[in-house]
C-alpha cells in the first residue's frame, strides 16, 4: 500500500499544468491554462487549467481534479498506476508502507495478491458446499459459466478467512476489504454465507468481490467491498473482461443492474453485458465502457423504480454526449430483470427489446411528455423548464441541433424561438466559453461561510482549528470545515496545496460538493488578496457570534429582579443594543 504521506508528497511537487500539457496542448490565459476539453467534445475552450490552485476544471462538462484523477480519466491508469507514473517523472521511487511490518511472509503480500489468493478461498469453498451448489442450479447456472465468472462461496463463519490466512489480523486483509474490525478490535470476515462474485477490472486483475445472500432473511441482498486503493465503485463495472468479446461482435454495450443479470444474460447468449457495482451510472463508467464501444443500452426494469433510474442514467450521459455517440434506453416488462426475463423466454424475445430500445432524444421527449398534453401555453412553457437543463448540459452540436428541431416541430414555434426561450446563442454558433463567463459573475453570491471553505481549501496554511466555533450549524460548509479540521490537524504536514487538500477529501466528501467547490474556486482570481477577505470574514463571523451570544445574555438576564444582578450584569443590561 501506498503511504498517503507519500501521495501528498507528490501532488504537493508535481506540476498539474505539466502533466496536462504533456497530453492536451494548453494556452495561457491569464493566471491559468485553457484547452478543449479533451474529455468532451466542443469548438471552443472551457477546460481550464490552475497553477495556483493545482487543478483543472472544465466549465462545459464539469470534468475537474487532480494530476492524479488526470491520468486515471485522460490514460486511463488505475490510481496506484497514476502515482506510479508521477513518481517516475518526480524522480522518486513509490516506497511500500512497512508500518505494520513482520516477519510473516504473507505480510509483503501485495494486494491484488492478496484479493487472487482470497479468491481461490471462495471457489474451493463453492466446490465443497452442496448449499452453495444447489443454489446455483436453482437459479441456473451451468458449472461452465461459474468457472467462466470464478463464482465462489463464503463460508457462514464469522473468521472463515482464516483458514486461508495465518495472520488473520495483518492489516492489509482489511485494507483489501476482505475484514473489518468491531467496537471492541475483534477482526471478522466482511462476508459470511454469500454466495461471492469476484470484481475483476479491464486488465483481468481482482480488485474486489461482491456477495450475494443464499438465505433471503439475510440482508442486505447484495453486500460489495468497501472502497480501497484498487477498487473505486464509480469507476468500475462487473463483466468486463467477459463481455469484451460480445462488444466487439455486437458493437453494443448492455449496461444492467446486477451481477446475476450480467451472468444469466451470458449464459443464455447475450454476452455483451456489464453491470455497476451498486451505484448508478457515472460519467467514470461511461468514459471507461465509450472505449469498447460508442454504443451503450442501459437496460431497466418498467416500473417506476426503472423509470427514474433510466432519467438518471440520461442526465449523466448527455454530459459526454458526442456526435458519433449512441445511447438508447431498454424497458423490460413491469416486475422483470434480464436475470428473470432471460430464464422465461428466448434469446430472440431479448433481442427484440434490444432492437426497439428508445434513442437518447426520443427518450427526453417522451419523459417530458409523459404527463404534460402540451394543449396549453402554460403547459409548452413547462415543457420548455424542464427541457432547459438537459439541453444545456449537452455539448455535441449535432445533438443539439437535431433537438432543437424536435422540440420546434412538436409544440409549433420556431427553432430561434425555442432558443430566445433558454437565453441561449444558435446552436450551431454556441461556445462553451461563455460558460466561464458566466460562472465568473457567481462569486458575489456565494454565502459568506462558502467563501471561507473555498479560500481555506486554496490556503491551507490560513487553517485556525479555533474558528470551528464559528461552524455549529448542519449546513454543507459546516460539515466540510469539520472534515477539513480533521484532515489538517491529522495530516497538516503533509497537505500544502489545494490539490493535496482536495485529494485527502475524496471518498470523506459528495463528489458533486467537491466538483462545485472547485468550479467556485475558478472565480477566484489570483489577484484577489486571499488574506485580506478571509480575515474580513473571520471578523464578521466573531462579530456575528458576539451580537448572538450577547442576546443570549440579555435574554437569560431581562426578567431577573435587579437585586440579584451583580455591576458587571447591571452595566451590560444598560449599555446593550440590539
Amino acid at each position: 500500500m501506498i503511504p498517503e504521506s507519500f501521495i501528498q508528497e507528490i501532488l504537493n511537487r508535481i506540476d498539474v499544468v505539466d502533466v496536462v500539457d504533456q497530453r492536451v496542448k494548453l494556452k495561457k490565459a491569464g493566471a491559468n491554462y485553457v484547452a478543449c476539453c479533451p474529455f468532451h467534445q466542443e469548438k471552443s475552450p472551457s477546460f481550464t487549467v490552475s497553477p495556483s490552485k493545482q487543478f483543472y476544471h472544465c466549465f462545459g462538462c464539469g470534468a475537474h481534479g487532480s494530476a492524479i484523477s488526470f491520468l486515471m480519466e485522460y490514460d486511463g491508469l488505475t490510481f496506484i498506476e497514476s502515482v506510479q507514473s508521477i513518481a517516475n517523472q518526480l524522480g522518486l521511487a513509490v516506497p511500500n508502507d512497512q508500518s505494520n511490518a513482520k516477519k510473516d511472509k504473507a505480510d509483503d503480500f501485495k494486494l491484488e495478491e492478496i484479493l487472487k489468493r482470497a479468491n481461490q478461498h471462495f471457489k474451493k469453498n463453492l466446490r465443497s458446499s452442496e448449499l452453495a451448489i444447489n443454489y446455483l442450479k436453482q437459479r441456473g447456472l451451468t458449472g461452465a459459466v461459474a468457472r467462466e465468472f470464478q463464482i465462489g462461496y463464503a463460508i457462514d463463519d464469522w473468521q472463515g478467512l482464516k483458514k486461508e490466512f495465518e495472520n488473520y489480523e495483518e492489516p492489509k486483509l482489511q485494507t483489501a476489504g476482505l475484514v473489518q474490525k468491531n467496537d471492541s478490535g475483534k477482526i471478522y470476515d466482511r462476508f459470511r454465507n454469500r454466495i461471492i462474485f469476484p470484481i475483476i477490472n479491464a486488465k483481468g486483475n481482482i480488485i474486489g468481490f461482491g456477495g450475494r445472500v443464499i438465505n433471503k432473511e439475510d440482508q442486505p441482498k447484495y453486500y460489495n467491498s468497501p472502497e480501497t486503493p484498487l477498487f473505486k465503485k464509480s469507476y468500475e463495472v462487473y463483466g468486463l473482461p467477459q463481455a469484451k468479446k460480445g462488444i466487439r461482435e455486437d458493437n453494443n454495450i448492455l449496461i444492467v443492474e446486477g451481477y446475476m443479470d450480467v451472468i444469466s444474460l451470458y449464459q443464455h447468449g447475450i454476452q455483451n453485458a456489464v453491470a455497476t457495482l451498486g451505484t448508478a451510472t457515472t460519467i467514470y463508467h461511461l468514459k471507461k465502457l465509450i472505449r469498447y464501444s460508442k454504443k451503450i443500452t442501459f437496460c431497466f426494469d418498467g416500473d417506476h423504480a426503472g423509470k427514474e433510474a433510466a432519467w438518471k442514467a440520461l442526465n449523466t450521459a448527455v454530459e459526454i454526449l458526442e456526435d458519433d455517440y449512441e445511447f438508447y434506453f431498454l424497458f423490460l416488462p413491469e416486475g422483470e430483470d434480464p436475470d428473470t426475463f432471460i430464464t422465461k423466454n428466448s434469446i430472440q424475445d431479448f433481442k427484440k427489446y434490444i432492437d426497439q430500445a428508445t434513442p437518447l432524444t426520443e427518450f427526453i421527449v417522451k419523459r417530458l411528455t409523459e404527463k404534460n398534453e402540451l394543449t396549453s401555453q402554460e403547459n409548452k412553457i413547462k415543457f420548455i423548464n424542464n427541457f432547459e437543463p438537459i439541453y444545456k448540459k449537452i455539448n455535441s452540436n449535432k445533438y443539439k441541433i437535431f433537438l432543437i428541431k424536435r422540440i420546434a416541430d412538436l409544440i409549433h414555434f420556431s427553432q430561434r424561438e425555442i432558443e430566445k426561450m433558454m437565453s441561449i446563442e444558435p446552436a450551431e454558433n454556441y461556445s462553451s466559453s461563455q460558460q466561464i463567463k458566466y460562472s465568473s459573475s457567481t462569486r458575489n453570491s456565494l454565502t459568506a461561510k462558502r467563501k471561507y471553505i473555498l479560500i481555506l481549501v486554496m490556503k491551507p496554511e490560513l487553517f485556525n482549528g479555533d474558528d470551528e466555533v464559528f461552524f455549529q450549524s448542519n449546513l454543507v460548509e459546516d460539515e466540510l470545515f469539520k472534515q477539513i479540521k480533521k484532515l489538517l490537524e491529522e495530516n497538516g504536514s503533509n497537505i500544502r496545496n489545494t490539490a493535496s487538500l482536495l485529494h485527502s477529501l475524496v471518498n470523506k466528501v459528495d463528489e458533486n460538493i467537491l466538483g462545485e467547490l472547485q468550479k467556485q474556486m475558478m472565480d477566484y482570481s489570483d489577484n484577489i488578496d486571499l488574506l485580506e477577505e478571509f480575515k474580513g470574514i473571520q471578523n464578521s463571523f466573531s462579530h456575528q457570534l458576539n451580537k448572538s451570544q450577547q442576546s443570549q445574555q440579555f435574554a437569560a438576564l431581562k426578567n431577573k429582579k435587579l437585586s440579584e444582578l451583580s455591576d458587571e450584569e447591571k452595566e451590560f443590561l444598560k449599555n446593550y443594543k440590539k
